[in-house]
């Protein structure tokens, strides 16, 4: 993600600095992986052959996917390639700190089960050998495994997830601001020039949420009959969302607000993830340390007992 940031920002930058796309490819992309540096050098004999940027981009290729191609895409045709680009980056770099954020979370919940679990079991049978058993050990694994995935859980989890997480008190007000910025993510085709109908299209293949996905379906065909954007959404987004839509739409400057409404729950979400980590992180110190006590008590009562007389 970081990678992708990096040569969208450096792609952007020269290409404000009037270098040709086709030699912009060619210098873009320092710093960046060799897989990377690949595709681009491809992208840029394509380019050189006669094709257009979107064409010269490989569409299998995991650093350019549907929305980004399609972004580039708009951007090309409306000739705001250098803005899109640094939007992108700046998305990226964005998604990058909340999945640190995820990650964080998800290591405390992991701990805490995995504490907790092993305190139960070391409580009921009054031994600690279960932690060498491999039934503990594979499970232990696979926890390990998971937080290898670097807070993409949630993102991999999807629809499931997301629905999940609607159902939690805990986890409602971090599963509405996740949705919330999704839907803000509609800037970034409005301000490519991409009408609105084509940009919610677009955003409905993008989202997980099953719920948006739905609001943003019905949204379209109510549009279609002459209903605004804002009026499309009554009853599906929360009435400050829906307010800011509404003078975006009375101002001509939805993208704009869009922008601000993304920000708004950036920062809502990051002060909930936090909040969620001050309550997780004290109870998997105290599950933790709770199962290292008791691992040590009974080793010291082995020993004790093993002792002659």
């Amino acid at each position: 993600m970081l990678e992708n940031a990096r040569f969208f920002h450096q792609f952007a930058a020269l290409l404000n600095a009037g270098i040709p796309v086709r030699q912009g490819l060619g210098m873009a992309g320092r710093g960046c992986s060799a897989n990377l540096q690949r595709v681009l050098k491809e992208a840029s004999l394509n380019v050189e052959a006669g094709q257009d940027l979107v064409s010269a981009l490989p569409t299998r290729s995991p650093y350019f996917d549907q929305w980004t191609i399609a972004l580039i895409r708009a951007a090309e045709y409306s000739g705001a390639l250098a803005e899109t680009f640094e939007r992108l980056a700046i998305a990226a770099e964005t998604r990058h700190r909340r999945q640190k954020l995820y990650k964080a979370a998800i290591v405390s919940t992991i701990t805490i089960i995995l504490a907790s679990l092993a305190l139960l079991v070391a409580l009921v049978t009054r031994s600690n050998a279960f932690l060498f058993q491999p039934a503990f050990l594979l499970m232990a694994a696979i926890a390990i495994a998971v937080l290898f995935l670097k807070g993409r859980l949630l993102a991999v989890a999807g629809a499931n997830g997301q629905a999940l997480m609607a159902k939690v008190p805990l986890l409602k007000g971090i599963a509405q601001a996740r949705s919330l910025l999704y839907f803000a993510e509609l800037e970034l085709p409005l301000r490519c020039g991409v009408p609105l109908l084509q940009a919610l299209e677009l955003l409905r293949l993008r989202v997980p949420d099953l719920n948006l996905r739905q609001s943003l379906t019905i949204a379209s065909r109510q549009i279609q009959t002459g209903q605004t954007l804002s009026q499309s959404l009554v009853g599906r987004l929360p009435p400050l969302a829906l307010q800011m839509i509404r003078t975006g739409e009375e101002t001509g400057n939805l993208d704009e607000v869009l922008g601000k409404l993304a920000a708004y729950y950036e920062s809502d979400l990051e002060r909930q993830l936090k909040q969620l980590q001050a309550v997780l992180r004290p109870l998997g110190v105290v599950a933790a340390g709770g199962l290292v006590l008791l691992i040590g008590m009974q080793t010291i009562t082995s020993i004790l007992k093993a002792l002659p007389g």
